[in-house]
Formats: C-alpha cells, sequence, structure tokens
C-alpha cells in the first residue's frame, strides 16, 4: 500500500493470562468508514464481552483493519493492492503477533456494506482460508441495478475497476474478476467448504442484488443462511445484526 496501515483489536478476557491460542474474526468496515467504527458504532466489544458470557462464542479475537475506501481490492491498475495487502502482509503478521489458531476453521470474515462485499469476496475467492462469511447489507451490485446510476459509485467504478458505466460497452472484466456471485459459478460445490450467513433490511438501498444472490445461491444449491430483517443500511440496524451473526460464527469455531 505504500503507508502504514491502522488497525483495532478485540483481546478477549483472560487473553493475557493465558497460553492458548484462539479463534479470529476479521471483521471489515463499510465505505467512509475507519478501523474504529465496529467499536465506536457496533460496539462489537460489548456484545463479544456478552456472547462469550453467555458460551455462544468461545473467547475469540477480533481484528478490524482500516479498510480506506479501496473496497478491499486490487485496483485494475495495481495502485492500491489492498487485497495483495491484506493477506500477504496483514493476516500472517497480525497471526505471528497474537496467539491465533490458523486454520480455516478457525477464522471467520465478516463486514458491513463496502465490508460486507469485501467479506463475500474474501470469503468466496478465499475459501481456502476462511470456515465462516458473514456479509451485512453488502454492496453486491450488478451492472443493471439502479446504484450504477449513483455519481459516486459511477466514480468508484471508474477508479478502481475501470469501469465508465456510462458508455456504450462499459469493460467489466476487473469487475467481473472481484464479483463474488461470479467467482461462486467458477469454484466446484464440493470445494466450497464455506458456511455463509448474510442478511439485509428490507428498507435497504442494496436489497434488490442482495435478495437475487440469495436466489443465485438457492439455485445452485449452495448452502447458505439468509435473512431479511427490519431495518435500513444504517448503525442501528448492524448493531441489531450482531447477536445472531455472533451465534452463527460461535456454531462454527465450535464444532470443531
Amino acid at each position: 500500500m505504500g503507508k502504514e496501515v491502522d488497525y483495532t483489536v478485540y483481546l478477549p478476557t483472560g487473553y493475557d493470562d493465558s497460553t492458548r491460542s484462539y479463534p479470529v474474526i476479521y471483521l471489515l468496515h463499510g465505505y467512509g468508514g475507519d478501523e474504529n467504527v465496529w467499536v465506536q458504532y457496533g460496539l462489537i466489544d460489548h456484545f463479544m464481552d456478552s456472547a462469550i458470557e453467555k458460551a455462544q462464542i468461545p473467547p475469540s479475537i477480533v481484528i478490524m483493519p482500516d479498510g480506506g475506501q479501496y473496497f478491499y481490492i486490487n485496483d485494475f491498475q495495481g495502485n492500491s493492492r489492498f487485497e495483495d495487502m491484506f493477506f500477504q502482509e496483514f493476516i500472517p503478521m497480525v497471526e505471528k503477533t497474537y496467539r491465533i489458531k490458523k486454520t480455516k476453521e478457525h477464522r471467520a470474515v465478516v463486514g458491513n456494506s463496502m465490508g460486507g462485499y469485501g467479506a463475500f469476496l474474501y470469503g468466496v475467492k478465499h475459501h481456502d482460508m476462511f470456515g465462516t462469511c458473514v456479509p451485512l447489507s453488502a454492496a453486491i451490485i450488478s451492472m443493471d441495478d439502479p446504484m450504477t446510476k449513483n455519481p459516486m459509485w459511477k466514480g468508484l467504478a471508474k477508479n478502481l475497476y475501470g469501469m465508465d458505466v456510462d458508455s456504450e460497452n462499459p469493460d467489466t472484466s476487473h469487475w467481473d474478476a472481484n464479483n463474488p456471485m461470479k467467482l461462486i459459478n467458477t469454484i466446484a460445490k464440493d470445494n466450497l467448504k464455506l458456511r455463509l450467513y448474510f442478511n439485509i433490511g428490507d428498507d435497504d438501498f442494496l436489497y434488490t442484488g442482495n435478495a437475487a444472490a440469495h436466489v443465485s445461491l438457492r439455485n445452485m444449491k449452495i448452502d447458505h443462511e439468509f435473512r431479511i430483517i427490519d431495518g435500513g443500511h444504517d448503525w442501528t440496524f448492524w448493531r441489531s445484526s450482531i447477536p445472531d451473526f455472533l451465534k452463527y460464527i460461535g456454531l462454527g469455531f465450535m464444532r470443531q
């Protein structure tokens, strides 16, 4: 990335007094967020404490990187290589720094909005790395989605994916290469051993893409859990989602 990348860490109670290794959740933020928002607005530390106390999830570490506005990918020109950084530098560094279990079954990737897209992309593209994937209100956008008319999205499409969506035949090659719904079709079903849970608010502007993804996954007979919940695209909704997705992750961590 050519710069330092900040991150926030949640360590469970008792970490400093033990020698054991812990499962890990990589928790990605949305557009405009940073490494602190899941603590400041999501209160993830309080939810983790509660879920651990109730034995809904084993004591686990949560790693929250600053994803900037990169959508967690390598851009089409290779100028900002966030995905390479994340897998080649960031994960090895945190797994060396903290006592983290180094098996896919003990890794989960979660995110909201832009981070939901990132979590979905990483869970599918790097399914050998993660046992559980939880995209929340994910930015799952098809080329015929009304979102493609949004000026902000047009700018991101051009800068990150090299796509001029207003042109008659936009170059979608980099977009397709980073589209989890297209990538999932290239993976043999027997090889996709990924626990997948995703949700969307019934008033969310990203509803269409998420609902369509659920239908496609069901038609492909890919096991997953999908929830449509009352709410919009905001922290009230994402906070309300935390207890259920922590239980889901916990079941994966504890069934080993």
